[in-house]
């Protein structure tokens, strides 16, 4: 895990030239992370030679993370240019989708990968000005951009959202849109708009969503979700009585469900499941089905 982010050692270049010398590194291809198979899969990051030959790989573009637990530097290297890093770098190991393998992680091994994955992507899709179309320069270890025309600055991106568990009672409501994998369902989501309270953007959705009307609500939890830059923000909503309607085609199906119906096997019978462990709508169910 990353202990300690040491945002400001990001404007020390003499530091983090030095750090380089004995860090570890996460690598990331083409939005994928490096594990190790097995159940759960394994996080692998680069130590020695290997770590030094993969941001030799990609040249100054190395990721400033912060460090670990013993203290040690770690970067981030996005090796999207090399066609093939496992046989340029010597790799036992293989890139793999980290949406599917981290459903199988701890949060201790999917939040580094994630954070590495979120800074890399933000890197290497934000390299013209906004404002004037001129080249941005990197600065801060990856953490800041300039442009190299009008001076512009720019920080990564993240794009707030709220899941949404809606209770009443001894049930609660969760849907599935149209794209979710089969039988997936799970808690209410969607994007917060410009100039619009978290508290709003609930139970704004709620409404267009379902066609219900919260009552009370509280915070529950947040996670940061590099797919590809949301921050996930969860609440859980008390709703008055109603009728479910699906107002618009973002749902195929909402339902109530008891906390024996989101048991395991009366889940598995009915044909449904929920999202896996490393997901914020995971926590928020279980949380749920422990009171």
């Amino acid at each position: 895990m990353i202990a300690d982010r040491r945002a400001l050692r990001r404007k020390d270049p003499e530091g983090l030239a030095a750090d380089r010398a004995a860090a570890k590194v996460i690598p990331v291809w083409r939005g994928r992370s490096l594990v190790r198979a097995g159940r759960p899969p394994t996080p692998v990051w680069l130590e020695g030679e290997r770590a030094q030959a993969a941001l030799g790989a990609g040249g100054e573009e190395a990721i400033y993370l912060g460090v670990d637990a013993a203290g040690a530097a770690v970067f981030a290297i996005d090796l999207s240019d090399v066609d093939d890093p496992v046989d340029a770098l010597g790799l036992e190991d293989r890139f793999e989708d980290l949406r599917m393998a981290g459903a199988f992680m701890p949060a201790a091994d999917f939040e580094p990968l994630a954070y590495a994955r979120g800074i890399c992507r933000w890197n290497r899709t934000t390299r013209f000005c906004a404002s004037c179309g001129g080249a941005l320069r990197n600065e801060e270890a990856g953490f800041a951009k300039s442009c190299t025309e009008c001076d512009e600055k720019v920080f990564p991106r993240t794009d707030p959202a709220v899941m949404i568990l809606c209770v009443r009672g001894d049930r609660c409501l969760l849907a599935r849109q149209p794209g979710f994998p089969r039988g997936m369902v799970s808690a209410l989501a969607g994007f917060v708009e410009p100039g619009e309270s978290l508290e709003d953007c609930v139970r704004r959705e709620v409404g267009e969503e379902v066609g219900l009307t919260v009552e009370r609500l509280s915070y529950a939890a947040s996670q940061g979700w590099p797919f590809p830059q949301s921050l996930m923000i969860g609440f859980r909503a008390e709703v008055a009585p109603g009728e479910v309607r699906l107002e618009d085609d973002e749902l195929e199906e909402a339902r109530w469900f008891t906390r024996a119906e989101l048991e395991k096997p009366a889940m598995k019978a009915a044909g449904y499941f929920y999202p896996p462990p490393m997901s914020l709508a995971h926590r928020l169910v279980r949380e749920w089905i422990a009171e």
